[in-house]
């Protein structure tokens, strides 16, 4: 289970392929104006044969005008309102016109969009105008602009707040008070998340529990039903045993899919090496390193063929990710190497019930395993968790793992819980991890390192 960098400290935690634990026996644009101040400012003018790089807001003077079909704030505004209407009132045609119609795989995509946003569980699903670039072209009597797009969408039981999808439209408006037409749908520049299933499957499978939204392709529909209550059982379990407090996450959206390319672009996660993975998702308007809500996808092809105790595993560890994701600071880099936290946790919490001797790391017994790799003297750095060799990262997990459950033996697990919390919360300090331990442990990261490296000895 693995988490990708990116500028802050860490965007997604993952199941890494290899290295599981079994059951033995079993962006940057310019911001949108306030409208109080500039609502009909023009965004792109058309005159003659103008292709100044920033919007022209009076006919050039050395050039003859040709009529005005110029792109203004209030125009993309009121064509996105428009599109937000036509969602709530389940109007496909209104949803679909917003394209340009000589683009039919434009239409269809579309339309396959509208079918599939329908069958999900939200409580609000709004389109905004988020950004525009206002670097855009003006041909003749053509305008194009290129704007972000925010889809602000609260999910009913999985999402605390209203979070957000950024897309980017190219508009074009052609002629003297032309319609505006969408010509082209991509994601935004800054990552947020694009395409979400509804986004890049035709015909999405959705289905509800109360804690668990699940959405599937063609490829795991059968999957997704015979394990659709299961996992609303691994969602419980993990709610059952959190002891830190408010603030979690109330429910978990899970994407499946056994196609391999689309789990790997799904919501823009692109984890090569995971088959499993866990993707924050920012409150809508928000941009300050706090997420209050997530996106699980699994790769079900991993699954399908083995114990349903081991799959349940993969659901509780992602999500636990889910779960605790809006107390995580992503605000600034990591001070101190923490992801032995982060997935330690989420081992463990999956594997709580069981003992050290009834699991199984890569088909060894963890005494098998431990006795090829040795006892560490040092706890895993960020780079052997998340290294891109499959064994570091592998090991890694294990000694990550077993330090939490060495942690719940010796000081309990509600304090587990607090530890896990204060790591988060103070994610971005330099000293993130040692803080933790003397508050919450009453030790220190060498004392700990050392106690732990003697209980894995002579328990394992």
């Amino acid at each position: 289970m693995a988490r990708r960098t990116r500028t802050v400290w860490a965007a997604s935690v993952a199941l890494a392929v290899v290295g599981s634990l079994s059951v033995s026996g079993l962006a940057s644009a310019k911001d949108h104006p306030s409208h109080a101040a500039s609502a009909a400012k023009t965004l792109v003018k058309a005159y003659g044969s103008s292709t100044a790089s920033h919007p022209a807001t009076t006919p050039p003077t050395t050039a003859t005008s040709t009529p005005d079909s110029s792109i203004s704030y209030d125009d993309l505004d009121a064509f996105v309102a428009g599109h937000s209407a036509a969602l709530k009132s389940r109007s496909r045609a209104g949803f679909v016109s917003i394209v340009d119609p000589k683009n039919p795989d434009l239409v269809k995509s579309q339309g396959q969009l509208f079918d599939n946003l329908q069958k999900i569980p939200f409580t609000t699903a709004k389109y905004a105008v988020n950004m525009v670039d206002e670097s855009t072209a003006a041909q003749g009597t053509t305008s194009t602009a290129t704007v972000t797009v925010a889809f602000d969408h609260q999910i009913a039981g999985v999402d605390s707040v209203p979070v957000e999808e950024r897309y980017k439209w190219t508009v074009q408006r052609t002629g003297v008070n032309g319609p505006l037409e969408v010509t082209a749908i991509a994601g935004a520049t800054s990552e947020h998340n694009y395409p979400a299933p509804w986004d890049a499957v035709a015909g999405l499978t959705v289905l509800t529990r109360p804690k668990v939204v699940i959405m599937a392709d063609d490829t795991s529909v059968s999957f997704a039903k015979t394990h659709a209550d299961a996992m609303e059982r691994d969602a419980e379990y993990d709610f059952a045993h959190w002891s830190g407090g408010s603030g979690t996450a109330p429910g978990f959206t899970v994407f499946l899919t056994a196609d391999r390319s689309r789990y790997e672009g799904i919501y823009n996660q692109d984890r090569v090496e995971s088959v499993g993975v866990t993707v924050p998702i920012p409150a809508a308007g928000k941009d300050d390193g706090f997420y209050p809500s997530s996106r699980i996808a699994v790769d079900t092809s991993q699954y399908k063929n083995v114990d349903p105790a081991d799959a349940d595993i993969v659901f509780k560890h992602e999500m636990a990710h889910a779960m605790i994701g809006p107390f995580d600071d992503q605000s600034a880099s990591s001070g101190q190497d923490h992801l032995w936290v982060i997935e330690g946790f989420a081992e463990w919490e999956s594997q709580r019930m069981y003992s050290t001797g009834e699991l199984l790391y890569d088909g060894d017994t963890l005494h098998a395993y431990l006795g090829k790799h040795g006892v560490p003297h040092a706890l895993p750095t960020d780079s052997d968790v998340y290294s891109s060799n499959s064994d570091t990262s592998a090991l890694g997990y294990f000694y990550a793992h077993m330090a939490i459950r060495y942690m719940a033996d010796e000081y309990g697990a509600d304090k587990v819980d607090r530890f896990v919390l204060a790591v988060y919360q103070h994610a971005t300090g330099s000293t993130c991890v040692d803080d933790a331990m003397k508050s919450v442990l009453g030790t220190t990261t060498d004392q700990f390192t050392q106690s732990f490296a003697k209980w894995l000895h002579n328990s394992v």
